[in-house]
């Protein structure tokens, strides 16, 4: 009996040294599976230097090659010195120095995602506080002075590094999104703790000030933003979160055509086609990148409208109801596919008579570039329509054509473009640094809080 139980209880032993071992083993992959992947940064940059300029139509156009190439050898020179974060952080100001707003990185991907819970906005004014999270909202409607006793100027200045302000339109649309974000702030300077102090104006010009910590933009749901609230607005123009609609005024003969992005089902399908050419690349860079961003999770998406769908409908109005006047609200349209909104208007040109029945109005902002505002000048162009609004974010003439390729061992995405685009034969219009309205409506804090829309009052009353 006790050679039985001897026999047993040794059996045992090595059963359970054997699970144990399979277990230390296991535990140890999957350790070494999770730990943070090495960077050949070298590997990369030597990318940027030699592959970059040949994909890139003209990456030399301000950037004289002889800097480009020495700022690269200079990063190299910081491998193994600086973190990660800063060198994703720095090769977007070696892009930003190009010149090219086509021409820049995803590195917010790579970035831990830290922000300020408040939304600001950019006005003639200045930089107001619009939205808050889950902090005091009655700091909304605030003018915000500084940062931590840093001048909003002197951070701006900073952040600017980090994205290409070809004018001050792409600058204002741009910079609320930056001077809010922890991670620019503590790479800078400007912040080293998670709880940061601001200084404010408040309505009647009183200075204030208030401490709030940074948050993880993942954990924000939509119900935890507040926004600032608007009064009850009255002759206010229409808008759609959708990417076109319409809308026919009988009493004025108006029809406001909304065409927030240059896209449609035909394009995503189109586009569908090739992200899965670039799966591989793809899936193999999905290790490698930040992947707990709620924007990156697999959720419902509802399908794009058809644009051929949306353009008949605008073409069926036109047809069999009096349109005196026309609209197209370019406003929030930061571009994308070219040819079926130009195929559009070009078939409008055939159908309307603007020279005695019909006058045209296109309303541009900070956000129309790229597409759109190829769209802008052709409307103007085609259908001698008027300019309404504040200077465009885009350029008249830019490098577009967007393409793209992934860092090989970081898999930080480059976008950069592949084409020069002119949007006029006017040597002078092609020197702007945006297409000017034929009339200038600011964009003030004042007239948005009180409902007051100058734009659509001004064509209401043509």
């Amino acid at each position: 009996m006790i050679s039985f139980f001897s026999k047993y209880w040794h059996s045992m032993f090595f059963k359970i040294k054997y699970i144990l071992l399979i277990h230390v083993l296991c535990t140890s992959l999957v350790a070494k599976g999770q730990a943070k992947i090495s960077i050949d940064w070298s590997k990369d940059l030597e990318y940027l230097k030699t592959e970059l300029p040949v994909m890139h139509s003209n990456l030399f156009f301000q950037y004289p090659q002889a800097s480009y190439n020495a700022d690269i050898e200079h990063l190299k020179s910081q491998i193994g010195v600086i973190s990660d974060e800063s060198m994703f952080i720095k090769i977007q100001q070696l892009l930003v120095k190009i010149g090219d707003s086509h021409t820049a990185s995803n590195f917010m991907s790579h970035l831990p995602n830290m922000y300020l819970p408040i939304f600001v906005e950019a006005y003639e004014e200045g930089i107001f506080v619009v939205g808050v999270v889950n902090i005091d909202g009655s700091i909304m409607g605030n003018k915000l002075i500084s940062i931590n006793g840093h001048p909003l100027k002197t951070i701006i200045d900073s952040v600017k590094t980090l994205y290409v302000a070809e004018n001050e339109s792409w600058h204002k649309k741009n910079v609320k999104s930056y001077l809010v974000n922890f991670d620019f702030l503590k790479y800078f300077g400007f912040a080293d703790k998670e709880k940061v102090k601001l200084q404010m104006e408040n309505y009647y010009g009183i200075p204030m000030e208030v401490s709030v910590k940074a948050i993880e933009s993942d954990e924000v749901e939509k119900e935890d933003v507040e926004y600032v609230r608007w009064s009850n607005r009255k002759n206010l123009r229409p808008r759609t979160s959708a990417i076109f609609g319409h809308k026919y005024f009988a009493k004025d003969s108006l029809y406001f055509v909304m065409y927030n992005k240059c896209t449609g089902r035909e394009n995503a399908q189109i586009q569908a086609i090739n992200d899965s050419l670039d799966m591989g690349l793809s899936m193999n860079c999905g290790t490698k990148t930040k992947v707990s961003n709620k924007s990156n999770l697999k959720k419902d998406v509802k399908p794009l409208p058809y644009f051929r769908s949306f353009r008949d409908s605008v073409f069926h109005t036109i047809k069999t109801q009096p349109v005196k006047k026309l609209v197209f609200d370019l406003s929030r349209n930061g571009g994308g596919a070219t040819s079926q909104g130009s195929l559009m208007i070009e078939q409008l040109a055939q159908m309307i008579d603007t020279t005695k029945k019909t006058k045209v109005y296109v309303i541009v902002g900070r956000r129309t570039f790229s597409a759109a505002l190829i769209h802008t000048m052709e409307l103007k162009r085609m259908l001698n329509a008027t300019i309404l609004g504040e200077p465009t974010g885009g350029k008249p003439s830019f490098y577009g054509g967007t393409d793209s390729r992934y860092l090989p061992s970081s898999c930080l995405r480059i976008y950069f473009a592949r084409s020069k685009r002119n949007t006029s034969l006017d040597k002078e219009v092609l020197k702007s640094e945006s297409v000017i309205p034929d009339v200038v409506f600011p964009v003030t804090f004042e007239s948005v809080t009180s409902g007051n829309d100058p734009i659509f009052r001004w064509i209401l009353n043509q």
